[in-house]
C-alpha cells in the first residue's frame, strides 16, 4: 500500500520520537536481567533509578540541538551497558565486594552519582557541564576544517577498585585540511596514560609522523613550548587510526586541556618543529 505524504511525514516523526525519547526507569514488573532484578529487590535503589531518570529526562530538554541530544541519547546507553557489566561482576563475584556492602548499596550509589553527573553545572551557569563541554567541543572544533579523522574514540566503564565511579577515556583526534593531531589517553591498572600524534592524511590515511609520551623521559610531552622530545620516527599505531566513525563531540570527554597545544599543532604547518 503506498502512503500518502501526510502519512509518511507521521511515521517518520513517530519513528524519530522513538529513537530519541528518553529511557524509562526499569520497570520491575518487567525486570529480566540480573541487573535489574538487583535494582528492583531494594525499594532505595529503585528510588534511586527513578530519580536518574528524571534528571536524565531534563537534561535532554536541555540539549540545545539535535547532536547535543543524540550525543545525551548515546552516552546514557553507554552507561547502562557499563553499569550492568559491572553489577553481573558483583552478582557473580561477591567476594569482590567490601564487607560493610551489599551489592545494593554498590548499585544505588553508582546511580546516584551518574544522577550527579546529570546536574553538575559549571561555576556561574545553569547548563549541564557534560552539555557546556560537547558546546566548548563544537566551538573549538569550528576553527578548522574537521574531516573524517576528527572525532573521539571513547571507552567507558565502571572501575573496578570500588564500583561506584564511572570514567570514560578517549582517543581525541583533531583535523585541519591534511593535518591531523591526536591524544591517546588510557587507563590501565590503576594509572592513565597519555600520549601524542602528529599526524599527516597520505593516500587516505593518517600517517604519523612524531609521537611524545606523557609517561616517557625519552620521548616526554610537554605543554611548556619547545620542551617536547618528539619521537620523528615513531610506529604507526594502528589502535590510534581507526576505520571506525568517530563521535564528532563527547560531553563526557575532558578535552579542554588539549586546546592550546592543538591549536598549534594544526596551524603551524612545520610543527613538531625539527631539531
Amino acid at each position: 500500500m503506498k502512503l500518502g505524504f501526510p502519512a509518511v511525514r507521521l511515521l517518520c516523526l513517530a519513528g524519530l520520537f522513538a529513537l530519541s525519547a528518553p529511557a524509562l526507569a526499569i520497570d520491575c514488573k518487567k525486570a529480566s536481567s540480573a541487573a535489574e532484578k538487583l535494582i528492583c529487590s531494594d525499594k532505595k535503589t529503585v528510588a534511586a533509578d527513578a530519580e536518574l531518570n528524571r534528571a536524565y529526562a531534563a537534561i535532554l530538554k536541555q540539549a540545545p540541538d539535535s547532536e547535543v541530544r543524540t550525543m545525551l541519547v548515546e552516552s546514557q546507553k553507554r552507561w547502562v551497558a557499563a553499569r550492568d557489566r559491572a553489577l553481573d561482576t558483583l552478582i557473580n563475584t561477591p567476594d569482590a565486594l567490601s564487607d560493610d556492602q551489599s551489592a545494593s548499596d554498590i548499585a544505588r550509589e553508582l546511580i546516584q552519582n551518574r544522577t550527579a553527573e546529570f546536574k553538575e553545572t559549571q561555576k556561574k551557569s545553569a547548563t549541564p557541564a557534560i552539555i557546556s563541554r560537547a558546546i566548548a567541543q563544537k566551538q573549538f572544533q569550528a576553527q578548522f576544517t574537521g574531516g573524517a579523522f576528527a572525532g573521539y574514540s571513547t571507552s567507558c566503564d565502571v572501575l573496578p577498585r570500588d564500583y561506584v565511579n564511572y570514567g570514560c577515556f578517549a582517543i581525541r583526534h583533531y583535523q585541519n585540511n591534511d593535518r591531523v593531531c591526536s591524544v591517546d589517553e588510557s587507563w590501565a591498572s590503576g594509572a592513565v596514560y597519555t600520549k601524542r600524534y602528529v599526524a599527516k592524511v597520505v593516500n587516505g590515511k593518517p600517517e604519523a609522523i612524531a609521537s611524545c609520551s606523557f609517561n616517557s623521559e625519552d620521548e616526554a610531552c610537554s605543554d611548556a613550548e619547545g620542551k617536547t622530545k618528539w619521537n620523528m620516527s615513531p610506529e604507526q599505531p594502528k589502535h590510534v587510526y581507526t576505520s571506525e566513525p568517530l563521535s564528532k563531540i563527547d560531553g563526557e570527554v575532558f578535552d579542554s586541556d588539549d586546546f592550546a597545544w592543538v591549536k598549534t599543532c594544526l596551524a603551524d604547518p612545520v610543527y613538531p618543529p625539527a631539531k
